[in-house]
């Protein structure tokens, strides 16, 4: 094999590796919606990172008390935990792109969480390689039929390329990073709670009516429950037990956008023994019913 000229430089007689990676990278769902004047989407946060894009007219977004006044080509990104809200007050409405996801690297989560410049406004150079990557996102929209395998590889590529473009974005602060062992324990805790809240133990345990005991998953660890609460809160920023409310809420919401699912189903999935039961915690959640939350919907079309 002949090693083209540009790339002999780099040959040596040493040894070179490119690390291993090993990191939970989810696309949660994506879509793009038109509303017009006066609406206005509840108070709330999410686990996972949630980016815009606004395609068409403005759209105010309140975040954690700051006041974005977003214009067309604008993007924000809402870091997970952030409580948010949006709404458009334009005559000729809004039209949005917006896209949820998240990544289990401690460190990526840790830097992007902090308080940091969340508007990438029009024409920067960030938001212009942020731009061309969602803009793909919303053509793989316009398909008719189901997506295929190498559209998901597509939405899966774009989301690793946005999260460098953020990693890089953020690379230039100074900050205190966690210890590994914090950073390990810590993931291990959260990895401990999804799996118990995957859609088969919801079902099988009814785990919509009892909580996940943080004293059974430090006990698995060796470590004590003190230790475990003091590593989760250090890196993800709430409770174990507040994790588990938001993941519940986050399927609860991704259920409720599916029209052809009742909301007696939807209670039944997530492990209530009631509606009435899952509508009451519901409200508590998000301050409405299930079913209100759906009427502020729309149409939407999500990847997922």
């Amino acid at each position: 094999m002949i090693i083209p000229e540009p790339y002999r430089s780099y040959l040596s007689p040493e040894s070179r590796w490119l690390p291993a990676t090993d990191w939970n990278v989810k696309l949660f769902g994506a879509h793009m919606q038109k509303v017009k004047q006066g609406w206005q989407a509840p108070l709330e946060s999410h686990l996972a990172f949630e980016l815009i894009l606004i395609l068409e007219g403005s759209q105010t977004t309140i975040l954690e008390n700051i006041r974005y006044e977003l214009q067309a080509g604008d993007i924000l990104l809402i870091p997970p935990g952030c409580k948010h809200t949006n709404e458009c007050n334009q005559e000729q409405g809004l039209t949005y792109f917006i896209a949820h996801f998240n990544v289990d690297e401690v460190l990526f989560r840790q830097e992007m969480s902090r308080p940091v410049q969340m508007l990438f406004p029009c024409g920067g150079e960030d938001n212009q390689r942020l731009t061309e990557v969602m803009m793909k996102w919303v053509d793989l929209l316009q398909h008719k039929e189901e997506y295929t395998t190498s559209d998901l590889f597509r939405m899966q590529a774009g989301l690793l390329e946005i999260l460098a473009i953020l990693a890089e974005q953020s690379s230039s602060r100074s900050q205190e990073a966690v210890s590994p062992t914090v950073a390990h324990y810590a993931t291990l805790i959260a990895e401990a709670i999804k799996s118990r809240f995957n859609a088969g133990n919801i079902q099988r345990e009814g785990l919509g009516d009892k909580e996940i005991r943080i004293e059974e998953i430090a006990a698995s660890l060796q470590i004590s429950p003190g230790y475990a609460l003091e590593t989760f809160q250090k890196v993800y920023g709430i409770s174990p037990r507040r994790y588990l409310s938001e993941l519940k809420l986050h399927e609860a919401k991704q259920l409720i956008h599916q029209p052809d699912l009742n909301l007696t189903r939807v209670a039944t999935m997530l492990g209530y023994s009631s509606l009435a039961h899952f509508s009451r915690q519901f409200r508590r959640w998000t301050g409405m019913s299930p079913s209100e939350y759906r009427q502020t919907l729309g149409s939407i079309r999500f990847f997922d």
